[in-house]
């Protein structure tokens, strides 16, 4: 585990010196989920707190999401997607804001592709959920109607 752990350390720091551009920015998401992935694993086992998840700025987080709905559990893998999403969303509305204002539109860009990339992130996440033909046609269908838009 610490050999992959090296790795991954070792492509994100070559993404670090080359600097983090829309192209690696999917592959860097990636190598970041796989390396809390990994350092989870080992928290897991050797933590009292090892059921308790963690948001992406590593605050303990409730082991159940609200909606209108009411609670229902999320798996870590899901909740990052969601959190990757609105980070997203939270960078592409600020970034719009500030371009309105005269600043960069390079913010409002990131945000976009992070939170399509967390997007897909969850679709592939859904395919690999889904067990039944029914549920995987499901899944396809609805990938067709994000490739109309």
């Amino acid at each position: 585990m610490e050999e992959l752990k090296r790795k991954v350390k070792k492509e994100l720091e070559n993404i670090g010196d080359k600097g983090l551009s829309s192209s690696n920015l999917d592959t860097t998401y990636k190598l970041v989920d796989i390396l809390k992935d990994l350092c989870e694993i080992e928290k897991n086992s050797d933590s009292y707190d090892a059921g308790r998840a963690r948001d992406s700025r590593g605050r303990y987080m409730d082991s159940y999401n609200t909606s209108s709905y009411g609670h229902y559990p999320l798996d870590e893998r899901s909740e990052r997607h969601f959190n990757r999403m609105r980070e997203g969303m939270y960078n592409y509305n600020e970034g719009k804001s500030r371009y309105r204002n005269g600043d960069s539109k390079q913010r409002m860009i990131d945000g976009v592709e992070m939170t399509m990339g967390a997007i897909v992130n969850f679709v592939e996440s859904m395919v690999d959920f889904a067990e039944t033909p029914t549920e995987k046609e499901i899944v396809r269908k609805y990938v067709d109607k994000l490739k109309n838009i």
